[in-house]
């Protein structure tokens, strides 16, 4: 057991290739916008950042070709696992009795998801477009300019309430009291706590939405809670995905040779 472990280890090191649960992602250091590998098909190999870097440098049109692949390939990753750990919940939920490793599963993610039944957490899980993903990445980060995307990976400016999460402070303060950021290891790592706090925090009209249309314009008008700029915000949503056709990238998908199933 050992020695396979150690293998393990060296093909990671050497190949920059480790598993998540069901996508074989390659981790992939980054320090300039020359290190970012264009997209150039629908079928999108799963690299994963380790690091944000600015792309200020660069050309309008250029930047904003370069933060979509730099984001893109990590929101894959991160859809795609959430997709097949809901396939599996469904399967699991049709079987007349689990084992004691399939419920620890269950209610591992019941916990993550807040989810009170096994139905929940199926809906919870459920997809939607990619598009409102890139969108208010986009939006959030300033382009992937804001300190909480380069210093801490999170271009969601996702908020920390717990002492033992990794974070910075924020350089604003609300009512008196400071702001903390979570800070994550890598871009997948942001993505996935985005797609948790979807998933488990005060949307339920979003949820509830994307159960029955996957129409990003539709669903845009139930994100009105995530800002405070409340209609405005989702205006700049709408045609955020509009002005750069993010909708094309609905029907993208992590290449199937990485997927694990």
């Amino acid at each position: 057991m050992f020695k396979v472990l150690i293998l393990f280890l060296a093909l990671v090191l050497i190949t920059g290739e480790a598993n998540t649960e069901w996508v074989k992602i390659i981790e992939k250091s980054i320090t300039t916008p020359n290190d970012i590998v264009p997209i150039t098909d629908s079928l999108v190999v799963p690299y994963v950042y380790t690091r944000a870097i600015s792309l200020n440098q660069l050309p309008t049109s250029e930047k904003k070709t370069k933060f979509f692949e730099m984001l893109l390939p990590a929101i894959l990753v991160a859809e795609t696992e959430k997709q097949l750990t809901r396939e599996k919940v469904i399967r699991l939920s049709k079987k007349p009795k689990l084992t004691a490793e399939e419920q620890a599963f269950i209610s591992r993610l019941m916990a993550e998801y807040k989810a009170k039944t096994v139905q929940m957490l199926i809906a919870r899980l459920h997809s939607f477009p990619v598009s409102i993903v890139l969108a208010q990445a986009a939006i959030e980060s300033g382009w992937g300019t804001s300190r909480f995307f380069l210093q801490a990976n999170n271009p969601f400016g996702i908020w920390s309430f717990n002492l033992d999460e990794k974070r910075i402070e924020a350089s604003s303060h609300r009512r008196g009291e400071k702001i903390y950021l979570r800070k994550f290891d890598n871009l997948e790592q942001s993505i996935e706590a985005y797609y948790v706090m979807l998933a488990s925090g005060p949307y339920s009209d979003f949820r509830a939405a994307m159960q029955t249309t996957s129409d990003p314009y539709k669903l845009c008008d139930y994100l009105i809670d995530y800002s405070e700029r409340r209609e405005e915000y989702v205006a700049e949503l709408k045609n955020f995905i509009r002005a750069n056709d993010l909708v094309k990238y609905d029907d993208y998908r992590i290449a199937p040779k990485y997927v694990v199933k």
